[in-house]
């Protein structure tokens, strides 16, 4: 198998010059992950957040390890 195709564990390489076979292979291998993984790419992720006592959001950070 040719090392860009990827496989069902392994993403399919992008090289700069292949973006539309890319991202139609990548979309089939995140729907292939997992129904919930292909969700989770369309709607993007937030960051967390709190409520202060007045209803304020604040963002909650982790300190880097």
């Amino acid at each position: 198998m040719d090392k860009e195709d990827g496989c069902e564990n392994r993403p399919p390489m992008l090289d700069g010059s292949n973006y539309d076979y890319w991202k139609s292979r990548m979309s089939a291998f995140l729907k292939f992950i997992d129904s919930k993984t292909w969700k989770a790419f369309l709607k993007g992720w937030e960051h967390p957040v709190a409520l202060d006592i007045d209803g304020n959001k604040l963002a909650i950070l982790k300190p880097e390890e």
